[in-house]
C-alpha cells in the first residue's frame, strides 16, 4: 500500500469516527503507512469496510485490527478446539502400536499441542477417564495457545519473520 492510499484509508476512518482525530495527520501517515505496506490497498479497503459493518464500539480500528480482518481466513483455517481434540482421540485409538504413524497425519499445529508420538503413546494407555478429563483439558490449553501463537506469527511483518527464521537456524547450526 502506498503513502497516498494510506492517506485515504485514514481520511475514511476519521470521516466514519468522530473520536479518530491525530493531532498531526502526517505523522499518522507516517507510522501508518510502513505497518501496512505489505497489503494491497484493496484488502484493506475491506478489511476496513468489515470493522465498519461489524464492530459496534464505536472506536476507530488500529493498524493491527485492520491487518487482523485482512485474511479472515487464517482466523478460519484453523479446527475448533474439540475438531482438534477428535482428531487426537480418533488418533489415540491406534497409538498403543501406530503412535509414529498416527502422529504424522494429525495436522501440524495439532501436532505441536500433542508434543509427541510418544505423548500420544502414553495418551492411548491412560484410563478412558483420565484421557477424557485431565489430558483433554491440557491438550485444548496446549492448542489453544499453538493457534493464538500462529496468528500472531502470521500477523508480524515479513522482515520480523525473516529474522525470527534466521535466528533459529543459526540456532539449530550453533546447537543451543
Amino acid at each position: 500500500m502506498t503513502v497516498e492510499e494510506t492517506a485515504k484509508i485514514l481520511t475514511m476512518i476519521q470521516a466514519t469516527y468522530p473520536n479518530f482525530r491525530p493531532e498531526d495527520k502526517r505523522i499518522a501517515i507516517e507510522i501508518w503507512s510502513p505497518v501496512l505496506e505489505e497489503f494491497s490497498y484493496q484488502q484493506i479497503l475491506l478489511a476496513l469496510k468489515t470493522y465498519i459493518r461489524t464492530n459496534t464500539s464505536g472506536f476507530a480500528p488500529s493498524p493491527g485490527k485492520l491487518i487482523e480482518l485482512v485474511n479472515p481466513l487464517d482466523n478460519m483455517s484453523y479446527r475448533s478446539d474439540m475438531e482438534a481434540w477428535s482428531l487426537v482421540a480418533k488418533a489415540l485409538r491406534r497409538a498403543n502400536y501406530y503412535a509414529e504413524e498416527e502422529y504424522e497425519k494429525l495436522p501440524e499445529e495439532i501436532r505441536k499441542a500433542v508434543g509427541s508420538a510418544s505423548n500420544l503413546r502414553n495418551w492411548a494407555k491412560a484410563d478412558e477417564k483420565t484421557v477424557e478429563s485431565v489430558i483433554q483439558s491440557n491438550f485444548l490449553r496446549s492448542y489453544d495457545t499453538e493457534v493464538k501463537r500462529r496468528k500472531e506469527y502470521n500477523r508480524m511483518p515479513t522482515e520480523v519473520k525473516q529474522l525470527i527464521e534466521d535466528t533459529k537456524r543459526m540456532m539449530i547450526e550453533t546447537g543451543e
